[in-house]
C-alpha cells in the first residue's frame, strides 16, 4: 500500500533545509524558467554585473554547482534515507535567488501540498521515474540551456553535478545511515551510475559514469581527481584550486 501526501517530520524538513531545499514555501519562479537560455543568461549577467563573478563562464560553472547540489543531494537523500520521493520536475520545483547578499544565495522550494510518496512497493519503478524527472526532465535541459547561454563545456557542467552525487553516496549516507539505508544507498548508486540512461545530447548514455574514476592515494587521504576544472580558482581567495582539481595533480 502506498500512503499519499505524508508530511515530512520536523527533523526531515530541517535536514532538507540544510541542503537548501525548503518544504512549505513557494515562489512565482518555477525551475522551468531556468531552462530558457535567455532568462538564464540574464540572471548570470546580473551576477557578473553585481560583482559576484568575474565572467559569464565562471558564473555559469559556479551556478551549475549550486543548482546541482540543491537538486541532487536533497532529492536523492530523501529517496535513499527515508524512502520518500520529492517531485523533481522543472514545473514542480520553485527557486529564489538573492543577489543582494554576499555571497549570493539561492534555494529551492516545494509546497506543502506536493505529492510526496512513501515507498512501500514497486521501489525500482518509482526510483526510475524519479531519476527520469530529476535528470532527463530537469538537469539535462538545464545543462543544455547553460551551454547555450555561456558556451561552457557540457563536461564541466555534468562533472559539477557528479561530484555531489559521489559525495552523497560514498561519504554522506554511509556516515549517517543504518544498515538498511546503506544497503539502499549501494543499490541506488549502482542504478544511477550503471543503469540510468540519459536522453540529452550533452551527456551520452550516462551523465555520471565518465567522471567516476579511481581514487588516488595522497597524504590527506584518497582523492578522486576531476577530469575538468570548475573555475573555482577564479573566485577563491588567493586563486586556490579545489583539492580535486586536475591542476592540483
Amino acid at each position: 500500500m502506498v500512503a499519499e501526501h505524508p508530511v515530512f517530520t520536523r527533523d526531515e524538513k530541517e535536514r532538507l533545509e540544510q541542503f537548501r531545499l525548503t518544504v512549505g514555501e513557494s515562489s512565482a519562479s518555477l525551475v522551468q524558467q531556468l531552462h530558457d537560455e535567455h532568462h538564464l543568461k540574464g540572471l548570470l549577467e546580473q551576477l557578473v554585473e553585481e560583482g559576484h563573478f568575474p565572467s559569464m563562464i565562471v558564473a555559469g560553472s559556479q551556478f551549475m554547482k549550486r543548482y546541482g547540489f540543491m537538486t541532487v543531494v536533497p532529492i536523492l537523500y530523501a529517496l535513499t534515507m527515508w524512502d520518500k520521493t520529492i517531485l523533481a520536475g522543472p514545473d514542480e520545483l520553485c527557486y529564489e535567488v538573492d543577489t543582494n547578499v554576499e555571497p549570493w544565495m539561492m534555494k529551492l522550494m516545494i509546497d506543502n501540498d506536493v505529492d510526496v510518496t512513501t515507498i512501500q512497493k514497486d521501489r525500482v519503478e518509482i526510483r526510475a521515474a524519479l531519476a527520469n524527472k530529476l535528470i532527463n526532465e530537469n538537469l539535462a535541459p538545464f545543462v543544455e540551456a547553460m551551454v547555450k547561454a555561456t558556451k561552457l563545456s557540457a563536461a564541466i557542467l555534468w562533472e559539477n553535478v557528479s561530484i555531489y552525487l559521489f559525495w552523497l553516496y560514498e561519504t554522506l549516507i554511509p556516515s549517517e545511515g543504518n544498515k538498511d539505508q546503506v544497503r539502499r544507498a549501494k543499490d541506488d548508486f549502482h542504478f544511477l551510475l550503471k543503469e540510468f540512461n540519459c536522453t540529452s545530447f550533452t551527456c551520452g548514455a550516462n551523465p555520471f559514469m565518465p567522471y567516476y574514476s579511481e581514487k588516488v592515494k595522497r597524504e590527506e587521504g584518497e582523492i578522486r581527481f576531476r577530469r575538468t576544472c570548475c573555475l573555482y580558482d577564479q573566485v577563491s581567495e588567493g586563486g586556490a584550486c579545489c583539492k580535486t582539481c586536475p591542476k592540483a595533480r
